[in-house]
């Protein structure tokens, strides 16, 4: 199992991008050998859930939208994706934890996401209602600061501040939601 979850964050740097990427920015980011990434990349491409284009001597690749179960991929590398994180970072597994407990679809995103200790605030979306009085809780507990930002629905989200979010971000509760949300256009 650990190996099929490792070979799925090959998709990664794939995600939410419209636009190809070549195999060698792929790798960078991943820290990955170009020879296993390609290994992987092909067995995606073979299933369809990536389409590969060969240019020259470029080999460049994307996730194919059209597939219906693309999806079901994404929601399992975002979710890999919140576990690594939340394995090196325990006072981020904390917050995930509460945020759970709310049972509200919600990101963090912004400098929270990709690295908590440097981050001023801690941006959250929280789509629907619930008690503002346990995250000021939380807060005096563990001296953070939210940045809250909470709405009816996701659609309520601007289009600027939704590349933002799509840029860097931690899908928390809700993951199907938010991930169907964030390929609309």
């Amino acid at each position: 199992m650990v190996n099929n979850i490792t070979v799925l964050s090959v998709l990664e740097p794939l995600l939410f991008k419209q636009e190809w990427m070549h195999l060698a920015e792929i790798s960078r980011e991943l820290k990955m050998p170009h020879p296993t990434a390609r290994i992987y990349l092909n067995n995606f491409e073979k299933d369809g859930i990536v389409v590969k284009q060969i240019k020259g001597k470029l080999t460049l690749y994307k996730l194919n939208y059209s597939n219906p179960i693309v999806i079901d991929y994404i929601t399992l590398v975002e979710k890999y994706k919140l576990i690594k994180k939340c394995a090196k970072d325990l006072l981020l597994k904390e917050i995930v934890s509460f945020l759970h407990k709310l049972d509200n679809p919600s990101i963090i995103f912004g400098s929270a996401s990709t690295n908590l200790k440097n981050a001023e605030d801690i941006d959250v979306v929280i789509v629907g209602k619930f008690n503002s009085q346990y995250f000021k809780e939380f807060e005096k507990k563990h001296d953070l600061y939210f940045h809250l930002i909470t709405l009816n629905k996701l659609e309520n989200i601007t289009p600027a501040l939704k590349e933002e979010i799509k840029k860097k971000h931690l899908i928390v509760q809700n993951s199907e939601e938010v991930i169907k949300w964030m390929l609309k256009n």
